[in-house]
């Protein structure tokens, strides 16, 4: 094996050994990125689920809407401790017709390390 030949592996090697240090780096932030949209996730749906348990209907909207909790509120629900960062906001709209009587829920959950607030929406229908 001549020199030359040697020179071409190291490039070829270190061409590749870049590449895997580059998509390493991409694979690591993916993944730091989805555990935060499944924490984010995690708490919208909490929120929704409680909201699904309350007992009187009639009450949800004047209970729930417009309400906004951090990590550092004591009267989350469900609890928001250890999650620093994190904010949630519940918006809730009643509509009643002749046939219908509903409740859309609708829960942003917004922290720094989200490239954009995670919203979920739910229908809840009084029974």
């Amino acid at each position: 094996m001549t020199i030359i030949e040697v020179l071409f592996a190291l490039v070829i090697l270190s061409g590749v050994m870049l590449a895997l240090s580059r998509f390493g780096h991409e694979f690591s932030r993916a993944t730091r990125n989805a555990a935060n949209l499944a924490i984010a996730s995690d708490l919208a749906a909490g929120r929704v689920q409680v909201m699904r348990g309350h007992t009187k209907f009639i009450t949800l909207v004047t209970t729930y809407n417009g309400t906004s909790e951090t990590s550092a509120s004591s009267s989350a629900n469900p609890s928001m401790s250890g999650y620093a960062g994190y904010t949630r906001t519940t918006k809730a709209v009643r509509t009643t017709t002749d046939t219908l009587d509903y409740v859309t829920v609708t829960v942003t959950v917004n922290a720094a390390v989200l490239k954009s607030p995670m919203t979920k929406t739910a229908i809840l229908v009084r029974q």
